[in-house]
């Protein structure tokens, strides 16, 4: 604006989609976090705390890595990106659920056993299945890249950003989870 003036050049504002762009904005990070709070309060009743607390740690660095490797490649943050996070925040949980389920149950099981060796045990146990299972999930969004013309260049991120959580999902349930459970279990 001061540019402008300073050249003499008056300017009308016709038309500002800021302020409801970062409404939009501001709304979908606060249903992303109700989202996480409610996977809490509903692992807290069938896992326990501690377990529902370790998933819940998962899904920030889940995010976290998935929106580091979007600038990484040059994405940007938009409604579709954010859309994108939150459509694949139910399944970027799974695979993380997945691995502290089957560790509580080989806990449960096996309750002398080391736990270091029952979350390594557990976490191999299911590894073969939640790699194919992501995998089917990642192939569904592959047909979006394909997609041409003014839908294609909007839906973009979608494409972009689901498999690059299923992937962090996968590389957090794998790496972190038993860390974390070795931890505080």
């Amino acid at each position: 604006k001061e540019q402008l003036l300073a050249k003499n050049i008056k300017y009308v504002i016709t038309r500002d989609d800021g302020y409801t762009a970062n409404k939009a904005v501001n709304s979908l990070v606060s249903d992303l976090l109700i989202s996480i709070f409610i996977i809490a309060i509903l692992l807290i009743f069938t896992l326990g705390f501690k377990e529902a607390m370790i998933v819940s740690l998962m899904v920030p660095m889940i995010l976290s890595l998935t929106l580091f490797i979007g600038l990484l490649i040059g994405e940007t943050i938009n409604r579709i990106t954010l859309f994108a996070l939150i459509v694949s925040l139910g399944m970027l949980v799974d695979a993380a659920i997945i691995v502290i389920e089957n560790i509580h149950r080989h806990k449960h099981e096996s309750p002398n056993l080391d736990i270091s060796t029952i979350s390594i045990n557990a976490t191999n146990e299911i590894g073969n299945a939640t790699n194919v299972a992501t995998i089917a999930i990642i192939m569904t969004f592959i047909p979006m890249f394909f997609v041409s013309g003014m839908m294609g260049q909007f839906m973009h991120p979608l494409p972009v950003f689901v498999p690059i959580s299923l992937i962090m999902s996968l590389f957090v349930a794998y790496a972190f989870t038993p860390y974390f459970v070795k931890k505080f279990l």
